[in-house]
């Protein structure tokens, strides 16, 4: 709720801004029209430090990306730009500052290879975008420092709203070691999956508003074979998913609410429609069949794999 406040309150403001004539529009020297509300510091942004900024965007009257409530953005000053971007005004910006920015995705149509646009981009569409200069860094490690820090405030609120949404459901569920949150349906038999150890599971996920966003049981996604990874072998999958596995035995089955730092965070896949950033995911899993580890690739052809002579008796 205080996320939706926040957002609302940065728009409006911006829209009252304009409409009171504080600023004027400007043009980059790309072409992008744009407005700069000027706070009251006056440390200006150099290259090689790191802006801290709340950043949102909407595309038309829809807000498709927004910092607010969630982690802000650290961007680095290199002094370098591409024309028709926000980028251009960095080198602008102040502590405190707000900047409104205005983009025609006819422009991009125009600049940019056919067939290099995003689906969720139209001809036609307006991109507004508002930024609020929260800091400036003059080095990586005070950067990092701060980064951390608010990482860390994220995660742990984010854990508790996903707590908070497993209690609401009234099911008994285990919290793993980083946050993410198991319900057993079936724990299967045998022993605990381990790391080390190759699974194979069928999966289905959907969002915490039952958006289903993939699955290898339905047809719909195109992929229905059931999917293996060693477990444990870390960037192999989501750490929410790769920790839940801890809980299930061989024929096992589970839901698994992931709070979003442990799923992809601000960077939804590559073409995901579904998936927004920092949005909490859930996971039905079937534990089909767990191996010690990965069986040996097969050998290339042409190259036979190595067998070992036969050692001399004594």
């Amino acid at each position: 709720m205080n996320k939706i406040k926040n957002l609302s309150f940065l728009l409006i403001a911006a829209s009252v801004l304009v409409s009171c004539g504080k600023a004027v529009y400007k043009k980059t020297p790309g072409g992008m029209p744009y407005q700069l509300f000027a706070g009251k510091d006056t440390q200006a942004a150099r290259v090689g430090n790191f802006l801290k900024v709340n950043l949102t965007q909407k595309i038309n009257d829809s807000v498709y990306y927004s910092t607010i409530g969630n982690i802000p953005l650290y961007i680095p000053i290199t002094g370098q730009s591409n024309p028709y971007d926000i980028s251009e005004l960095w080198m602008k910006l102040h502590t405190g500052d707000s900047l409104v920015a205005t983009q025609m995705m006819d422009t991009f149509i125009r600049r940019l290879p056919a067939g290099s646009l995003p689906p969720h981009f139209k001809k036609g569409d307006r991109i507004m975008t508002y930024v609020k200069v929260l800091g400036i860094f003059t080095n990586d490690s005070t950067k990092f420092l701060d980064e951390q820090k608010a990482r860390t405030a994220f995660a742990e609120a984010e854990v508790a709203t996903v707590r908070q949404y497993v209690e609401s459901l009234k099911i008994d569920a285990q919290k793993t070691t980083s946050g993410a949150f198991v319900q057993v349906i079936n724990p299967g038999t045998g022993n605990l999956i381990d790391s080390g150890n190759y699974v194979t599971v069928n999966y289905t996920g959907t969002t915490f508003k039952g958006v289903k966003f993939d699955s290898n049981e339905d047809s719909s996604f195109r992929h229905v074979q059931p999917m293996s990874f060693t477990v444990g072998n870390q960037g192999e999958m989501i750490k929410g998913f790769d920790e839940a596995m801890r809980y299930l035995r061989p024929g096992g089955s589970a839901k698994v609410f992931v709070p979003s730092l442990l799923a992809y965070g601000g960077n939804p896949p590559p073409g995901s429609t579904v998936i927004k950033p920092y949005e909490n995911l859930i996971f039905d899993l079937k534990v089909l069949d767990v191996k010690e580890k990965a069986p040996a690739p097969p050998a290339a052809p042409g190259h036979p794999q190595k067998i070992d002579a036969p050692q001399p008796k004594n």
